[in-house]
């Protein structure tokens, strides 16, 4: 564990992610901390749905009486919050029950027992997040619909960008205020991409160790909605907000290093090595099975349309952007997997434990993928779960993965959406109102 550093904000941020990804915690005076007792929180926020309310089944197994838990601050991902007013930090802790057991159930702990099973084989993951969003306007409670924010000529775009530098000037104060205040933090943002869809933007983070990459991308993202709040700005990492555009992303390159600092999926005359290949292998056995993991709203479902930037399978090839799994152009001993599946809705750290445990489970099984898509994934069929209900059924069936990232935690989980899919269909939708309220 990482020493306290020796200068902090004097107002402290202790963070958790949900299950959600979305970050809770309680704000203190840093002088008011001590380890003999250290700070506690509300253990009913891993049982927390997105709509507030809390999964009954989670609370009546494993919080009866609405208990805290242990925070225990990680420093290691202690950073600064420069867009907030006084001398204001942050740090994400650790979740610990009252006998200083990890909380399994905390997504955040569930990628550290994945990288505990690695570390023990010698191996090391190395992980490249890009994560996809779009600037909107701001919505009211009552909204239906969501716009695209006006750039600095006054006006939406409305497509035909892509990848183009000259539209990201647009958008050039947020942009500026997002790299200052992540070098701030020390959150550097490697690069900005303008994606394809109009007010849609990439970044980029650089290869690292998979829990920096995922508390980094964590806190990103809460600065990233907190540079566009000042700026007039939604920043949405909804997977799917508008129709007839491209969702948004989160994209994973992940290798694998030895004790010996050398990388076992480094690509032989061009080729992808036995490592590699069962690496993908495990992605396209059990990707389905943990797909509400990585497509955990129903709203992510309505990202994978063909030819609009998202994978409707889990085809494989080389430099291959239509399929779900690509093994990217570039010097052999940088071979790795880019998982291309995600949504930008999903948790940081349980598209990290998914994908590696997927590929791990696929090494141990030697599974051998498919032969390498040649032509336009888009062609061969869509075989990606159809929605979340179907996903959490697999997800609640699924023995090997719950050994591997823990009962506990799968069944809140699932508890935990099927708790909002409860409450997503107590709603209407616009579609309903407008073809079912007039014809029926």
């Amino acid at each position: 564990m990482t020493d306290q550093p020796a200068e902090l904000a004097s107002t402290l941020d202790l963070l958790v992610a949900d299950l959600n990804g979305a970050p809770r915690g309680k704000t203190v005076q840093t002088g008011a901390l001590d380890d003999g007792d250290p700070p506690h929180f509300v253990a009913a926020a891993f049982f927390q749905t997105i709509t507030g309310d809390y999964a009954e089944g989670c609370m009546e197994r494993y919080d009866p009486k609405d208990e805290d838990l242990i925070l225990r601050p990680d420093w290691s991902s202690y950073s600064a919050c420069p867009w907030k007013p006084g001398d204001h930090g942050q740090v994400i802790c650790d979740s610990l029950d009252k006998s200083g057991a990890s909380i399994p159930y905390d997504s955040r702990n569930v990628l550290k027992r994945i990288l505990g099973i690695y570390a023990d084989a010698g191996l090391h993951p190395v992980v490249a997040p890009e994560l996809e969003f779009y600037l909107l306007e701001p919505i009211g409670q009552d909204a239906s619909a969501l716009a695209l924010a006006p750039g600095l000529d006054g006006r939406a775009e409305f497509g035909g960008e892509a990848f183009s530098a000259d539209a990201l000037d647009k958008y050039a104060p947020f942009l500026d205020d997002v790299k200052a205040q992540g070098e701030a933090a020390g959150l550097p943002v490697s690069a900005f991409v303008h994606e394809v869809g109009p007010s849609q933007i990439e970044l980029n983070l650089a290869h690292g160790d998979p829990l920096r990459r995922a508390d980094q991308l964590f806190l990103l993202k809460r600065l990233v909605k907190a540079c566009a709040m000042r700026h007039g700005y939604l920043a949405s990492f909804m997977a799917k907000p508008l129709d007839g555009v491209p969702g948004s992303g989160a994209h994973l390159h992940c290798s694998v290093v030895d004790g010996t600092g050398g990388n076992i999926f480094a690509l032989k005359d061009g080729r992808a090595p036995a490592a590699l290949r069962h690496f993908i292998g495990g992605l396209q056995t059990w990707l389905p099975e943990a797909f509400a993991l990585i497509a955990p709203n129903v709203n992510s479902f309505k990202r994978f349309v063909p030819d609009l930037s998202a994978p409707i399978n889990l085809e494989w090839g080389y430099d291959n952007r239509t399929a779900g799994l690509r093994v990217p152009y570039g010097p052999s001993t940088s071979g790795r997997v880019e998982n291309r599946v995600a949504g930008a809705d999903v948790n940081p750290y349980l598209l990290t434990a998914t994908t590696l445990a997927c590929g791990w489970l696929g090494m141990q099984d030697r599974v051998e993928p498919t032969q390498p898509h040649e032509g336009d994934a888009y062609e061969a069929p869509a075989t990606l779960p159809n929605d979340l209900s179907q996903a959490l059924a697999t997800l609640a069936a699924n023995g090997r993965l719950a050994d591997l990232l823990s009962e506990a935690f799968i069944e809140v989980y699932v508890d935990v959406k099927r708790s909002e899919l409860q409450d997503f269909q107590k709603w209407m939708t616009p579609w309903e109102v407008r073809y079912l309220g007039s014809q029926l």
